[in-house]
C-alpha cells in the first residue's frame, strides 16, 4: 500500500540480506557475543505495529519446538520498566516484532522507547530511542481523498500507524464515522480482524447501518497512541434503476457530428460564503468524423474537446443549448480510452482531472500515449501549464478501441487493437499520484480472449468486460463482424494493492444475449445498462437497449430488451454504434444515461445528437 512494502515481505527481505559491518555494540555471531542492531523499521507506531529489526549476529538456542528467540525489550527512553515483546520471526540478520501492550500513559504520541535485544547465552545491545508512540495518519479512503459508499459496503482506509492486529482487541482501537458538525463518534465500522483486515498500513471496514444515507460523515481511526486527523465520508443512498420503464429524450447535441470518442461526467465543488455547491460537466473528448467505407475514414481524427453544463433542475438534461470549447487535446485522438479522476476515486485534488489513453492519431495510427488535464472551477481545461494538457506514462504498447475505467485511485486499461490492428487481451493498471502523473503500469491476468470494441465497468470492487470483437476490423466499418462475441468476464480487485485478485478471468454463465461490438455499457443501480453497437438486429433497433442485474455474488444475469418508446430510435433518433456513454446521478439520487454522437447503422455517417434517460 502506501508506500510501505508488506510485512512478510520486509521479513524474507532481512532473512536473505548481507551481513552488516559496524554498529554499536559487539559483532561476531559466536554464542555469547552480543549483536548488532542496525535499523528499526516503522520506527514510529503504536502497540501492536510489526517492526523489522535489521543487523547481524542475532542468535537462538535449541531446536524444534525447545527453540529460543533472543529477548526483545522496550524500555522508556526517559526511565521505566523493560518490557518484553514477542517475536514473530527470525533471521541472523533480522527479527519481526510486535510492540509490546504497555501502560496507558506510555502508549500516547511522543513516548520514545529504547530497544534492547538479547541473545541466548549472553550478549545484549540496545539501540536508544529506536521507537516512537505515534498518532494514526489516514492517507486516503478507498483510494481518494474523500470517500464514498452505501451502508453495508466494504472501504478501505490507508495510512500509517494503526497497528498490526490479528484479533479484535480488548479497547483502544477503532474506526469511526464522526458527525461532521459536533465530531461526535456516530457508529464504528465493523473490521474482521481475523482476516487480517486490520493493519499497520490500512484498514478494511463496513460502512456501519447506524448512519444515515445522502450525508457526509467524518471518518478517524483511533489507537491507543490518540486519534487521526478526519477524512470526509460520504453515505451514498441506494440508486433505483429500472430500464424497462425509461424514457428517452434529446438535449443539446453535439458541436459537430462525432463517433470514437468518449465522454466523462465530472463534478465540480464550489465554495462561495461558506457555502459548497456542486456543479457536473459532461465532457465530448477527441473523436473521429469519418464516413464507413470511405477512403481514410480511420484517419479522420480529431482534438477537439467540447464540454456542456448538467442542468440542477432537468435530471439528465444538459443545461446549455450549445456546448463550449475547451483547450483541445495537444493532438488528434480517435477511438482513445478515457476516464475522469477526483477526491472520491484518487489522490487527485481540486477540480479533478482528464485522462485520455492511447487512440488513433490523424494519420490513423495506433499510439500509446496518455494525456491529461486538470479541471478549473468553471469546467474549462487550462489553455497554459500547470494544469493544461500534458502528458504522462505511456501505456506498454500502442492502442486503439480499447477501453478503461478507474477504481480506487488506479486506471484500468483492457484490451483494444496493438499497432497492426490485432486485439490483444492484455490488461494493465496504474496508480493515480496526488500530482495527477500515473505509475508505471503493471500487467494484470489476460482475458481469455484478444478483444477489442468492448467495455470495460466497475462494480462492487470487480471489474467487467462485455462484448467486443476478437478479430481484427476496420473501426469505422458499419457492418458487424462475424468474429464479435457476447460474452462477459469478471474478476474481483484487491482493494489492499490494486492487482486483480485471481490468475484468470470468470467466465459469467449468462452472456449478452447477442453478439455485440461497438457499443456502450453503464453500470446504474445494480443494473448494467447495453445501449447501441453492431449486433443481429442493429439496423432495427431491435436490441437497442439491453440490461441485466448484478447479482450479490459478483456475477452478471441474464439480460432483457427494453423496446418501443424505451428506447431512443423508438423516441424518434437513430440506430446508433461507435458513440459514448455517460452515467450522471442529480441532486435528488436519481441516476440518468446518456448516450452521445455516434454512427448512423444505416446511413453510415457519424451523428450529433444527445440523449438523456429519465
Amino acid at each position: 500500500m502506501i508506500g510501505r512494502i508488506s510485512t512478510a515481505l520486509l521479513a524474507l527481505l532481512l532473512s536473505s540480506m548481507v551481513p552488516w559491518i559496524g554498529g554499536c555494540g559487539g559483532g561476531g555471531g559466536s554464542r555469547g557475543s552480543a549483536p548488532v542492531l542496525a535499523s528499526v523499521t516503522p520506527n514510529t507506531g503504536t502497540v501492536g505495529t510489526l517492526v523489522a529489526i535489521a543487523g547481524t549476529g542475532f542468535l537462538q538456542s535449541g531446536s524444534g519446538a525447545s527453540t529460543a528467540d533472543p529477548v526483545v525489550t522496550f524500555t522508556p527512553t526517559a526511565g521505566g520498566v523493560a518490557i518484553p515483546a514477542a517475536v514473530r520471526s527470525f533471521s541472523a540478520t533480522g527479527l519481526v516484532v510486535a510492540v509490546p501492550a504497555v501502560p496507558a500513559a506510555l502508549s500516547v504520541a511522543g513516548t520514545a522507547f529504547d530497544l534492547t535485544i538479547a541473545n541466548p547465552g549472553g550478549g545484549a545491545t540496545t539501540l536508544p530511542g529506536a521507537f516512537t508512540m505515534a498518532i494514526p495518519t489516514v492517507s486516503d479512503v478507498n483510494g481518494g481523498l474523500v470517500g464514498s459508499g452505501t451502508v453495508g459496503s466494504l472501504f478501505i482506509v490507508d495510512g500509517n500507524g494503526f497497528g498490526d492486529l490479528s484479533a479484535a482487541p480488548a479497547a483502544g482501537f477503532s474506526l469511526d464515522f464522526r458527525d461532521a458538525t459536533t465530531g461526535s463518534v456516530v457508529a464504528s465500522a465493523a473490521v474482521a480482524f481475523g482476516s487480517g483486515d486490520w493493519q499497520d498500513i490500512f484498514i478494511v471496514g463496513t460502512v456501519p447501518n447506524a448512519v444515515a444515507a445522502s450525508t457526509t460523515y467524518q471518518v478517524t481511526v483511533t489507537t491507543p497512541s490518540g486519534t487521526s486527523a478526519p477524512r470526509s465520508f460520504l453515505v451514498l443512498g441506494s440508486v433505483s434503476f429500472s430500464p424497462s420503464t425509461i424514457a428517452w429524450t434529446a438535449t443539446a447535441s453535439l458541436p459537430a457530428p462525432l463517433q470514437g470518442f468518449s465522454a466523462v461526467v465530472a463534478p465540480i465543488t464550489t465554495t462561495s460564503g461558506g457555502a459548497s455547491s456542486t456543479t457536473s460537466y459532461l465532457y465530448a473528448l477527441g473523436g473521429n468524423t469519418g464516413t464507413s467505407g470511405a477512403t481514410g475514414a480511420r484517419a479522420q481524427s480529431v482534438a477537439t474537446v467540447s464540454f456542456n453544463r448538467m442542468s440542477a433542475t432537468t435530471g439528465g438534461a444538459l443545461a446549455g443549448a450549445s456546448w463550449s470549447a475547451t483547450t483541445p487535446l495537444p493532438a488528434a485522438r480517435g477511438f482513445a480510452a478515457a476516464v475522469g479522476a477526483d477526491a472520491f476515486d484518487s489522490l487527485v485534488s481540486g477540480n479533478g482531472n482528464l485522462y485520455v489513453l492511447g487512440g488513433l492519431d490523424a494519420t490513423g495510427n495506433a499510439t500509446s500515449t496518455v494525456y491529461f488535464a486538470s479541471l478549473g472551477a468553471d469546467g474549462t481545461v487550462p489553455a497554459t501549464a500547470p494544469g493544461t494538457w500534458a502528458t504522462t506514462t505511456s501505456l506498454p504498447q500502442p492502442l486503439f478501441a480499447a477501453s478503461a475505467a478507474i477504481f480506487h485511485g488506479r486506471i484500468y486499461v483492457a484490451g483494444g487493437n496493438d499497432a497492426s490492428g490485432a486485439p490483444v487481451a492484455t490488461v494493465y493498471s496504474s496508480r493515480i499520484a496526488a500530482d495527477g502523473t500515473l505509475g508505471a503500469w503493471q500487467a494484470q491476468p489476460s482475458l481469455p480472449t484478444a478483444l477489442a470494441y468492448h467495455q470495460l465497468v466497475t462494480s462492487a470492487g470487480s471489474l467487467y468486460v462485455l462484448g467486443g470483437d476478437t478479430a481484427a476490423v476496420d473501426p469505422v466499418s458499419s457492418a458487424q463482424s462475424s468474429s464479435a462475441q457476447g460474452a462477459i468476464y469478471y474478476q474481483s480487485v484487491d482493494i489492499r494493492d490494486g492487482n486483480l485478485v485471481g490468475a484468470t478471468w470468470t467466465v459469467n454463465a449468462a452472456a449478452l444475449g447477442k453478439a455485440r461490438e461497438k457499443f456502450t455499457a453503464v453500470v446504474a443501480g445494480g443494473y448494467v445498462l447495453v445501449s447501441g453497437g453492431l449486433y443481429n438486429g442493429a439496423s432495427t433497433g431491435s436490441s437497442e437497449e439491453s440490461y441485466a442485474q448484478i447479482a450479490s455474488d459478483g456475477s452478471v444475469g441474464s439480460f432483457n430488451g427494453a423496446t418501443g418508446s424505451h428506447t431512443i430510435s423508438g423516441a424518434g433518433g437513430y440506430d446508433f454504434f461507435n458513440h459514448a456513454a455517460a452515467y450522471f446521478v442529480d441532486g435528488s439520487g436519481t441516476p440518468h444515461v446518456l448516450v452521445l454522437g455516434g454512427e448512423d447503422v444505416n446511413a453510415g455517417v457519424p451523428r450529433a445528437a444527445v440523449w438523456y434517460q429519465h
